[in-house]
């Protein structure tokens, strides 16, 4: 996902009847916002501390052609989120890099309609749109109308991550008996998986798989028991000459077969922000946002805080999770974040003032 390095740190403590583009800051964290009318929040990424609600009638836009056009924009919401039954977001992945997308450090309850803007050229690849950091969020807080994009359903899907709660727009795949199933996924460089997920793989369920690569069974197993749906080389990587396939028996017993796959090698792509940066004092509270295709670099990652005497401060690991809210000391000064995961690391100064 692509991601504006500026941010606006925004803190509002007023109900909004109609505000665009709002910069306005205050000092003292609000108990809530209250979203009555129409909002559109601006092309960089946005920080809001306090609870928010929007209202019955309330829309908010971000990353939405629909009122800026081009524009991007991401949303970063620190403390809980509730939209009341009639409530909208209008988010954008127009430009195929999901422009528009809502994180929650908090909790995401009540019911509200995601109304998306769709790019012709969707591989049918899940995008995710809202992730709500804490356990309890509600699997209904966001719903979606199915959208149809050249030739392609999207529709919304949730699932949980660790304590995370996800919303993210998948394919549903609608095709005949006698066609080979598109269902092997690659995770990493390393690992191929089956969607076994009936709500987006056509409705199938399988309980059986053997897998093949250049015609030669290398892998069988049941589904649940071992590695049964997941192929896997260790250490090395797979290789783009060679061609798997999987023959899948499902709950009834039927054979089906999956289309022929051949192996992409991922080239990690990794940026690491934090916002904001510079932070006050009194708050010293900054998220460190890692961008990266690389899962197991989430997954192993640590954020160790030094200061600039080079005292170690303390560690937060990142647990597989992209955001990672730092508290640092308040007082002011010059701190150094640095980002450990398996032999890659980096450093970010961070001033708090």
């Amino acid at each position: 996902m692509k991601r504006n390095k500026h941010i606006k740190n925004i803190v509002l403590s007023i109900s909004l009847a109609f505000v665009c583009l709002s910069q306005t800051a205050w000092t003292q964290p609000p108990a809530k916002l209250f979203l009555s009318d129409q909002t559109s929040i601006g092309e960089s990424t946005t920080l809001i501390h306090g609870n928010m609600t929007i209202g019955s009638i309330g829309e908010l836009f971000f990353g939405c052609s629909e009122i800026v056009q081009g524009r991007n924009n991401t949303l970063y919401k620190i403390g809980n989120y509730e939209g009341e039954a009639g409530a909208k977001i209008h988010l954008s992945v127009i430009d195929n890099t999901n422009s528009g997308f809502f994180g929650i450090i908090g909790t995401a309850t009540g019911r509200t309609e995601i109304v998306l803007d769709m790019f012709d050229n969707w591989d049918g690849t899940p995008i995710v749109l809202v992730r709500a950091h804490n356990t309890g969020s509600n699997s209904a807080a966001f719903t979606m109308r199915d959208v149809v994009s050249n030739g392609r359903i999207a529709y919304l899907e949730t699932d949980t991550d660790g304590s995370d709660r996800i919303w993210y727009i998948a394919e549903w795949i609608d095709f005949e008996e006698d066609e080979c199933l598109p269902l092997i996924v690659q995770k990493r460089n390393n690992t191929l998986t089956i969607n076994n997920n009936a709500a987006t793989n056509g409705g199938f369920n399988f309980i059986y798989y053997k897998w093949y690569r250049n015609d030669v069974l290398v892998h069988q197993g049941a589904h649940g028991v071992g590695l049964g749906g997941i192929f896997n080389v260790g250490r090395n990587s797979l290789s783009p000459f060679d061609t798997y396939h999987v023959v899948l028996i499902d709950q009834d017993g039927r054979e089906h077969h999956t289309c022929p796959y051949n192996p992409t090698i991922f080239l990690p792509n990794t940026t690491i922000i934090a916002y904001p940066n510079p932070v006050q004092a009194d708050e010293s509270l900054t998220v460190v946002d890692v961008q990266t295709d690389d899962e197991e670099l989430l997954e192993n990652g640590v954020i160790i805080v030094y200061n600039i005497q080079g005292n170690r401060i303390g560690q937060t690991r990142t647990n597989g999770h992209r955001l990672t809210p730092i508290q640092l000391p308040h007082v002011p000064g010059v701190y150094l974040l640095h980002f450990v995961s398996g032999t890659f690391h980096e450093v970010i100064r961070i001033v708090v003032y």
